[in-house]
């Protein structure tokens, strides 16, 4: 029997990921809050012999840190990373032997991305629920609204600009929106539309893919 934890939280609903990676007669699976430090030493004295990280505390409490990991690493307990702070660790540590999967580990592990508040956002400590936007997944709905010609480039650059200046508990669309509006004196109402409707869950992408390789690992 193989025991698996997921420290996971608002990337993906934990009704959702069970049924892409659930407990059955070969594993025990175990879904965890966002990780932070000193989950590690109490997931291996519970003998977790898989551990996947998507989601973690940033700034309320201790972050997980990399020496934690490092230290799993050495012994035979696999561990993923994608979609948040798993993505962010495992491009730190995948040379040691960490598992990154998705984009948004490949955007750290190329330097495309550098700064831990591209996915950062708040969200309800009891529900999970996300409440902002994070700027991973603001920057891949506005290339889609890009390529189908809903903005153009000078609409994007001030789009993304206002965006970025916000602290991140701020970044709404709705905020997003009305402080570009303002900015360029023009009505946004196609983008608004369209992010109702066809706005990009990147993390929510990455969270699936690395419940998917764990899946397939413990089968």
């Amino acid at each position: 029997m193989i025991k698996i934890i997921i420290y996971l939280g608002p990337s993906l609903p934990v009704d959702e990921a069970k049924k892409l990676l659930h407990s059955n007669n070969n594993r025990e699976v175990t879904y965890a809050p966002p990780i932070k430090r000193g989950d590690i030493p109490k997931a291996i004295s519970e003998n977790y012999q898989v551990i996947g990280i998507i989601d973690g505390i940033f700034f309320r409490e201790s972050a997980v840190s990399p020496r934690e990991i490092m230290e799993v690493l050495k012994s035979n307990i696999k561990v993923y990373g994608a979609s948040s702070m798993g993505a962010l660790r495992a491009s730190e540590l995948d040379r040691y032997g960490m598992v990154g999967i998705g984009k948004i580990y490949n955007w750290y592990r190329d330097g495309t991305l550098n700064s831990d508040d591209e996915v950062a956002l708040s969200f309800d400590s009891e529900e999970f629920i996300p409440i902002s936007e994070p700027l991973v997944n603001i920057r891949e709905t506005m290339k889609k609204a890009l390529s189908e010609n809903i903005i153009n480039q000078e609409e994007y650059k001030t789009i993304f600009e206002s965006a970025k200046r916000l602290y991140f508990p701020e970044r709404k669309w709705k905020n997003i929106i009305q402080i570009s509006e303002k900015k360029m004196g023009k009505n946004l109402s196609c983008f608004s539309d369209f992010v109702k409707t066809k706005k990009v869950d990147v993390k929510k992408e990455d969270a699936i893919l690395l419940l998917k390789e764990i899946d397939r690992y413990s089968k």
